[in-house]
């Protein structure tokens, strides 16, 4: 993935160039923390504005980072060194447009010395005055580096594997630096009026600021190397009288880059109407200008700069308007990257990934989206069929709603009715228990919701019969029960006389006690009689094999009856 989206992986490096701190280097984690710092010396030629020796910041870029083991392959480089140049240009027309903006800063940059020959040639940049009060013309600041610093730059991190990203300058590293330290951002904040001076080896730099946005720009060149004790402070003071007439800053930062000048002494000498602060930018500083990571080693914090905290910072992040980058200018423009959380990678590897990643998460998308619709195709099958098969239904509840339309259902009188039928059954058999007598031997007995009952048995005598016919008749009074039949199983009288009952076997008599008529008995004799039992229970019908047997004697049975 790595290489097919050509993403960069490589730490994120910021390296600054100072006169008076030499060469910093600040690593940035992927959260933007600062994670380690280092610094070198390196000699800085004022004269010419530019690095004095590029071996040695060769040798001073490779000390660096062998200092905190990180390897310059693949590293993404930010490069700030001192200011070379910074103007101002008025009065442009309205209508003028960029490239021709650029044509007329061209002009006047080499018109200056530092500039001056074919390979000294300036790369500028340039943004409009965004303060300005002049609507009929349009007002603009640039500064500008050397174009063969900038290509001996850009060989030496190639020659490294390293990857240049950008190279701004001092200027507007110090002011993202005093936002950051707390020196400067209560009037960056309140958008007032405030000035900036800048003392370095070749003089000060005075810029008028409202809020974070740049105003007008002065520069005083001052030969203080070649002044002694008091002689110095006395030329700056006097120069800067002339500059502050002209102001109309309530307050003055001072930040002293050099080692000759004491920012708190200069201070104090001066002669400014309003507050006054000052920040030491060089070897004279006492304690760190801010609360560092813990990374940084207690000994290595007072070392770190305003500049390197300031070009390490994204102008993005605390709103500054303008962030600049001479590569982006440069006749040969570097690569941009964007971030990622796995790196950076190249605009056009990005169209790539993002083609790649929009496939992979819309074909699944497709196909859910068929499979969901095959799916919410049947459901809808199975639902119409559910709303026919409901329609039948409502319909045939219509039908027999409208069948029963004259009938209600009373739930009282349901349970009345069901306990009325239970309690006729329970009587039934209750009356049963309590009336048979000890030589009665039922062998079938049925009742039902109605109140129908039929019993079956053998006696052995026709006074137990009779005994318990008048017993049942006494307990259901409203049974009408009869006896229907009362035979004898088979002998002769003289037999029934002389027989000793034991067992149900040895009673000669059976008999039938029912209520029902003789038409539902011969029914059911016949097989084609039914009794609505309901929940009654039901003994099948068990009559001995001496009950089919019809009496040979009918002359004794008519006696007997």
């Amino acid at each position: 993935m790595v290489n097919l989206f050509g993403i960069n992986t490589g730490a994120n490096i910021y390296l600054s160039v100072s006169q008076a701190c030499g060469l910093e280097m600040i690593e940035i984690d992927k959260n933007g923390y600062i994670k380690s710092y280092a610094q070198s010396p390196l000699e800085y030629n004022e004269s010419a504005r530019e690095i004095a020796n590029y071996d040695d910041f060769k040798a001073a870029v490779e000390d660096v980072f062998a200092i905190r083991n990180i390897n310059p392959k693949d590293s993404n480089i930010h490069l700030s060194v001192p200011t070379v140049w910074f103007g101002a240009k008025e009065g442009l027309p309205l209508l003028l447009d960029d490239s021709s903006i650029e044509t007329a800063v061209l002009g006047d940059l080499e018109q200056k010395y530092i500039f001056k020959g074919k390979s000294r040639s300036p790369i500028p940049f340039w943004f409009d005055n965004q303060v300005s009060q002049n609507s009929d013309s349009r007002n603009i600041f640039f500064t500008a580096i050397q174009a063969d610093a900038l290509d001996i730059i850009k060989e030496i991190f190639s020659s490294m594997g390293a990857n240049l990203v950008s190279i701004e300058c001092s200027l507007f590293a110090s002011l993202k630096g005093l936002y950051v330290a707390d020196k400067a951002r209560a009037q960056m904040d309140s958008d007032t009026a405030w000035s900036l001076m800048i003392v370095n080896n070749i003089g000060f730099q005075l810029v008028d600021m409202q809020g974070k946005k740049i105003v007008s720009y002065f520069e005083e060149p001052l030969p203080l190397k070649t002044y002694e004790g008091d002689e110095i402070y006395n030329a700056i003071e006097n120069a800067a009288q002339i500059a502050f007439m002209s102001t109309t800053a309530s307050s003055l930062v001072i930040v002293s880059e050099t080692d000759l000048v004491s920012a708190q002494v200069l201070a104090e000498r001066l002669q400014f109407g309003g507050e006054v602060t000052y920040v030491e930018d060089n070897k004279l500083r006492t304690e760190p200008l801010m609360d560092l990571n813990l990374n940084i080693l207690s000994d290595d914090q007072i070392k770190v700069s305003l500049h390197a905290i300031g070009h390490c910072t994204q102008a993005k992040d605390i709103g500054t308007p303008v962030d600049v980058n001479f590569i982006a200018n440069s006749a040969e423009t570097a690569v941009a990257y964007i971030d990622t959380p796995f790196g950076q990678i190249t605009p056009q590897k990005a169209l790539i990934a993002v083609a790649i990643l929009g496939a992979l998460i819309l074909i699944p998308l497709l196909l859910i989206n068929l499979l969901t619709q095959n799916l919410l195709s049947k459901a809808q099958n199975e639902n119409n069929l559910l709303d026919e098969k409901i329609t039948q239904l409502d319909e045939n509840l219509n039908k027999y709603q409208g069948t029963a339309s004259n009938k209600e259902f009373n739930p009282i009188n349901e349970i009345e009715q069901v306990l009325k039928y239970n309690r006729t059954k329970i009587m039934a058999y209750a009356a049963l228990g309590e009336s048979i007598p000890k030589n009665i031997y039922l062998t079938y007995f049925i009742t039902g919701d109605d109140g129908k009952i039929n019993i079956k048995g053998c006696a052995a005598t026709v006074e137990d019969v009779y005994v318990f016919y008048k017993n049942l008749k006494d307990s259901l009074l409203e049974s009408k029960l009869r006896i229907s039949k009362l035979d004898l199983k088979t002998g002769s009288l003289d037999s029934v006389v002389n027989s000793t009952v034991s067992t149900v076997d040895d009673a000669p008599y059976v008999f039938e006690i029912t209520n029902l008529s003789e038409d539902e008995l011969k029914a059911f004799k016949g097989g084609s009689f039914s009794v609505d039992t309901g929940n009654s229970e039901q003994q099948p019908e068990q009559q001995p094999e001496q009950q089919q047997q019809q009496p040979p004697q009918q002359e004794e049975d008519n006696e007997l009856q």
